[in-house]
C-alpha cells in the first residue's frame, strides 16, 4: 500500500486503515497458530489413547510414541512457524 496524502487528516487516515489492516493479519497468524496447536494436540492425545486401550503391545507403544511425537512436534512447528514470521515482519 503506497501512502501518498496531501493533508494531515488523510494521512491520519491512511495510517489508521494501515494499522487496523497490520492488526488484523498478526491476530489471524496468531489465531491460526493456536488453532494449529489444538488440533494436533487433539490428533496426539487421541492416539495416546488408542495406545491406553490397545491390546496389542507393539501398536500399542507406536501409537504412544506417534501421539507424543505428533502433537508436540506440531506445537513446536506452529510456534516456530510463528516466531519465524513475527520476526520477520517485525510484530516482537
Amino acid at each position: 500500500m503506497v501512502l501518498h496524502s496531501s493533508t494531515p487528516d488523510t494521512r491520519a487516515t491512511e495510517l489508521g486503515s494501515l494499522d487496523r489492516a497490520v492488526r488484523r493479519e498478526m491476530r489471524w497468524v496468531y489465531a491460526r497458530a493456536i488453532l494449529v496447536s489444538l488440533v494436533s494436540l487433539a490428533i496426539g492425545l487421541a492416539c495416546i489413547a488408542w495406545a491406553v486401550h490397545s491390546t496389542d503391545e507393539q501398536s500399542g507403544l507406536i501409537a504412544f510414541w506417534g501421539g507424543l511425537l505428533i502433537s508436540n512436534g506440531g506445537i513446536l512447528g506452529s510456534l516456530f512457524v510463528t516466531y519465524n514470521r513475527a520476526m520477520r515482519e517485525g510484530w516482537l
